[in-house]
């Protein structure tokens, strides 16, 4: 993606917030480059020299914010701020935004903090009228909302444990039937605070007696008319614990919730997850948190026009947000309302959740006819969609029947799960989806991998930190995103370990720059990947080979280096043998180590050396495979390479050990094999070894050999002791 392409992003996200760019509109309001100079002032012109900020947007002739564009490729905004903070104090502007497409900060320059509105972090552009709040304010963060707002979702989240108990207390024992009562009296509440509240007025003024019945009857068939289908389901509760409803619609009442930038009822989950006795039942499946959400919305950027479906909806956030982010691009009209809420989201449920999502589509804008309560595995979605956005269930327990309706031969739910997202999609279509970690490390999976790179353009596998999805599980998960289904295949993808999310290990907000943004801020879609990879990002460019056969595919992954340092491989560094395998049968009697492949541990002994020592080994095959061991006495190596350096005039055999030691991570990443793990020479011959003088190396290990030598002398030594303690305590028990 081009720096132009950038700017026509921006452009329609402007245009969609208000603002005015045509030239020949004598509302123009924003103003590009050179032709900033026809609305500044003498002085201001002055002042910006030859400098000329990409966006310059205005209140009259007042300037009020500049806005730096950037491609995607740029990994750190803060530059991009800085540059856009330069332009600013020339012509007197105390806003600034940059953006590279997939993401945007901003800043309040007097304080050097990011915009907050209501209280959330700016992640988007915003109109005149609140720009113009920012700046007659004088500060960084404003409420468009009364500030009891603010302490309403705090009072919310107060009363979630509160009212599950009560919930719980009248009989309503499994977690997704405790949310389904509180969801029905929070989307009318909702709905009342957003105009319609004729239903949440007669609920306050029935008498207990009748409350049930109200809500059963007259509320269920009156939304059913206004909405169609089923929005909000029957009761569950007995009328003897009516109580309990009413208590729950009298505390919301005096809250005001409508405008709270957040999923609220997402929030309500993190108090109704939990497992009980009698039913196990529990709701983690069905919540993605907002942040994780928002970067797979991001990263897939969805266009108007195109559509998206989520087969594994819950409660709809990826619906929501991707309504929202679709909704940007385009201002309103008669033909882009039809098209954004009748022909662009699209989601499926297999439970009565699946109405919740009708809810939330209905508070965020009457998207919810294409929301549908569905067996999606059964679904005939083939080939319907531009998009899918999903996290899939984990670990289902389903039949071989469905298993079978599934094209693609998937070997589990879970394999299922992400063949229906991938066959959902139309010719050239994308997708982005939350999947179990094991999908993407166990290779049990290997085929399905395999079936992805061969039908798409696999871009990036994510894998995201333990904890990310707490309090909903502490499963690890990852992401896989992907491009050009059925028209391209994969040569290669970015596969990134995000270590830090945004959160830190209590889950509270960081506010700072983390791994998801700087994916953001450094991925791009293209034909060839980055030559300069972020030293502050785990990202790496993984190679697919022999991706037509299913005996020698493999992913290869070019080692890390330094981009300032010599290296010379371990190939032309060092003698590279397999060693000689021996079964335990073949051994005759003696104590020499018999090394194969496990990790630092010897299956048994034989009575013969095929090397002295002074070598080290890489484990063949196993859990373990590629575990790096150094031997100073013989040894016989089996299922192993053996490792020694052709000339240690250039290079110690202890250096070359240290050098892969220190990459035992990456060495046990290279591992292969559908079943058993096995590494190669060939994985390993091109690792890179550092070209340092041997005077160097020597001055490194002197003390080190020393101390090494001192140290088998005392192992010895105790040893030895050791052995005279054992023999006297021995001939006690004679």
């Amino acid at each position: 993606m081009i720096e132009t392409d950038i700017r026509y992003q921006i452009d329609r996200a402007l245009e969609a917030k208000g603002w005015f760019l045509n030239a020949q509109d004598h509302r123009r309001n924003v103003f590009f480059e050179e032709s900033v100079k026809a609305r500044l002032s003498h002085q201001s012109t002055q002042n910006l020299g030859n400098k000329r900020p990409d966006y310059t947007l205005f209140d009259g002739v007042i300037p009020l914010a500049v806005i730096e564009a950037k491609k995607p490729a740029v990994t750190n905004l803060n530059d991009a701020l800085s540059q856009a903070q330069n332009y600013a104090d020339r012509i007197g502007v105390k806003i600034v935004f940059a953006c590279n497409g997939a993401t945007l900060k901003s800043q309040y320059l007097d304080s050097g903090k990011p915009l907050y509105l209501n209280g959330i972090e700016v992640n988007e552009f915003l109109p005149l009228e609140l720009l113009k709040r920012f700046q007659s304010e004088g500060t960084n963060e404003i409420f468009t909302v009364p500030r009891e707002v603010i302490k309403s979702r705090e009072q919310l989240i107060q009363l979630f444990s509160e009212l599950n108990n009560d919930l719980r207390a009248a009989g309503l024992r499994a977690g997704i039937e405790r949310f389904s009562e509180f969801a029905n009296i929070l989307f009318l509440k909702l709905l009342s605070e957003k105009g319609d509240g004729e239903i949440w007025h007669q609920l306050l003024q029935q008498p207990e007696k009748d409350l049930l019945l109200y809500l059963n009857e007259v509320a269920m068939n009156r939304l059913s008319e206004v909405y169609g289908g089923e929005v909000i389901t029957k009761s569950s509760i007995e009328p003897e614990y009516a109580s309990a409803m009413r208590k729950i619609i009298h505390k919301l009442n005096p809250l005001h919730l409508t405008g709270i930038d957040e999923d609220i009822k997402g929030v309500a989950f993190e108090h109704f997850i939990q497992k009980t006795t009698d039913t196990q039942n529990d709701l983690g499946e069905y919540f993605t948190p907002r942040h994780i959400i928002r970067f797979m919305v991001r990263l897939l950027n969805p266009k108007y026009g195109e559509n998206i479906y989520d087969p594994f909806c819950g409660t709809g956030g990826f619906l929501t947000e991707s309504f929202k982010h679709i909704s940007q691009q385009r201002r309103l009209s008669k033909e882009v309302f039809d098209t954004l809420h009748n022909k662009t989201v699209f989601g499926g449920e297999i439970t009565t959740t699946a109405r919740i999502a009708k809810m939330n589509m209905i508070l965020f804008g009457d998207g919810h006819s294409g929301v549908t309560q569905q067996n999606s595995l059964r679904a005939d979605t083939d080939g319907k969609y531009d998009n899918v956005l999903s996290n899939i269930p984990f670990s289902q327990n389903v039949s071989q029947e469905i298993l079978d309706l599934v094209e693609g031969n998937p070997k589990d739910a879970d394999e299922a799960c992400v063949i229906k997202c991938f066959n959902s999609l139309k010719l050239g279509g994308s997708m982005a989806i939350v999947v179990p970690d094991g999908l993407l490390v166990n290779r049990k999976h290997t085929e399905l991998l395999r079936f992805l790179f061969s039908n798409s353009r696999v871009r990036l596998l994510a894998r995201l930190p333990r904890g990310c999805f707490a309090p909903y599980t502490d499963a690890k998960t990852g992401i896989i995103y992907l491009t050009d289904k059925g028209a391209r295949q994969t040569d290669w993808f970015y596969q990134a370990t995000i270590r830090n999310d945004g959160f830190d290990s209590k889950r509270a907000p960081v506010n700072d720059i983390n791994d998801l943004d700087k994916t953001l801020f450094f991925y791009q879609d293209a034909d060839d990947p980055e030559e300069s990879m972020p030293t502050d990002l785990d990202i790496s460019v993984i190679s697919v080979k022999n991706l037509e056969s299913r005996q020698s595919f493999h992913l290869y992954e070019k080692w890390k280096v330094a981009n300032d340092k010599d290296y010379i491989s371990l190939e032309d560094a060092a003698v590279l043998q397999n060693g000689k395998s021996i079964t335990k049968a073949d051994t005759i009697p003696g104590d020499i180590p018999v090394i194969a492949g496990g990790r630092g541990t010897v299956p048994y002994t034989h009575g013969e050396y095929n090397y002295l020592g002074g070598v080290f080994t890489i484990s063949k095959s196993g859990a373990y495979a590629g575990y790096v061991w150094w031997h100073d006495s013989p040894i016989w190596a089996s299922d192993s390479i053996v490792i020694k350096s052709k000339d240690e005039s250039k290079f110690m055999n202890r250096y070359l050990f240290m050098c892969m030691k220190l990459k035992q991570q990456e060495i046990y990443s290279r591992q292969q094999g559908t079943g058993q793990p096995h590494i190669y020479i060939s994985h390993i011959k091109d690792f890179p070894i550092p070209i340092i003088p041997i005077e160097k190396q020597m001055a490194l290990f002197e003390q080190f050999e020393e101390t090494w030598i001192q140290l088998k002398t005392l192992e010895q030594r105790l040893a030895e002791h050791t052995e005279r303690i054992k023999e006297f305590i021995q001939l006690q028990y004679k």
